[in-house]
């Protein structure tokens, strides 16, 4: 597989072969960083992003006539403000899955499907610790073009996770399907926000999309507790399948996603444990404090007691 890996805005590592063209400079003016991909021939592209500062990166992938490429993205580090840009030609076909692991992140995708049946499947998934938004924006600047958009978030901790998902279709663009499936667990108590919008301005069109903010189906929660799984342990193990389905990627990948998954998990175990100790601490307090009551109340007892006696 053609594999690049970057550090903030610099390719520290590359191995592609005669498919992918590449070029990667920095605007001075505006410190802003630019890679261009242009895919020739079919192919695998693997793009690791891993910021360590405060990045603004733009990427433009250009995705030549009857080509088809299969991506996949995994972004790493603190914090990063992204623009990617699709262009795809004639009979060119990509599949992205993608996997964020970042702090926070502020990223502006737009698809161009430029000619005729010209295809995306572009799956988004993302564990959201902080502010994620994600502004989503497909073209169907050609008839016959079709885009499945899914972008699927889950959110912890402090997370405030929004989706601004838009599918465009001009008059006179006919025979496109355009289709959006946008989900996210929150598992938190902060506001998660999914804006899905379709601008459609032709009849002979197929166009729908879903949005969904909420925890998991108390179904699926009870199938797996009904055989024999605790219920933490049920919701760690639908997270993973919703965070590694409709990704096509190696089994190693997902793996690792896995992985990363068990490690958001530990750390929402040890945050609780505190409170657990503090519980056990007040209830041992209120415990000691009902006992020494108690055997005040049993000695004055006794005294009055002995007091009568000797009256």
């Amino acid at each position: 597989m053609n594999k690049i890996i970057l550090e903030n805005d610099k390719i520290i590592e590359e191995n592609l072969d005669s498919s992918i063209k590449y070029d990667i400079f920095t605007n001075d003016t505006f410190g802003i960083a630019s890679l261009t991909l242009e895919i020739t021939n079919d192919t695998d592209l693997e793009i690791n992003y891993n910021f360590k500062d405060k990045t603004k990166l733009e990427t433009m992938i250009i995705v030549n006539k009857d080509v088809n490429l299969r991506l996949f993205e995994k972004i790493n580090g603190e914090y990063a403000k992204l623009r990617t840009k699709y262009y795809l030609k004639e009979n060119s076909n990509v599949k992205t899955s993608k996997f964020n692991n970042i702090k926070e992140i502020k990223e502006y995708t737009i698809i161009n499907l430029d000619e005729e049946n010209a295809s995306i499947e572009y799956n988004l998934k993302t564990i959201s610790e902080k502010e994620e938004v994600y502004d989503i924006l497909t073209y169907h600047n050609a008839s016959n073009t079709i885009s499945s958009i899914n972008p699927n978030g889950v959110n912890i901790k402090d997370g405030k996770l929004k989706f601004n998902v838009s599918s465009f279709v001009p008059n006179k663009i006919v025979k496109c399907d355009a289709e959006q499936n946008n989900k996210i667990i929150n598992l938190t108590n902060n506001e998660c926000i999914i804006n899905p919008n379709l601008y459609i301005d032709e009849y002979d069109v197929t166009a729908n999309h879903s949005a969904w903010i909420g925890s998991f189906n108390s179904d699926e929660l009870f199938y797996l507790e009904s055989r024999g799984i605790n219920k933490k342990e049920a919701t760690k193990l639908l997270i993973k399948g919703f965070l590694t389905n409709k990704l096509e990627i190696e089994e190693t990948e997902k793996e690792n996603i896995k992985n990363i998954i068990d490690e958001y998990w530990r750390w929402k175990n040890e945050r609780r444990l505190p409170n657990v100790k503090k519980r056990y601490n007040l209830l041992w307090q209120w415990s000691y404090n009902f006992k020494t009551k108690y055997i005040n109340w049993i000695s004055k007892r006794l005294l009055w007691k002995l007091f009568r006696k000797r009256t």
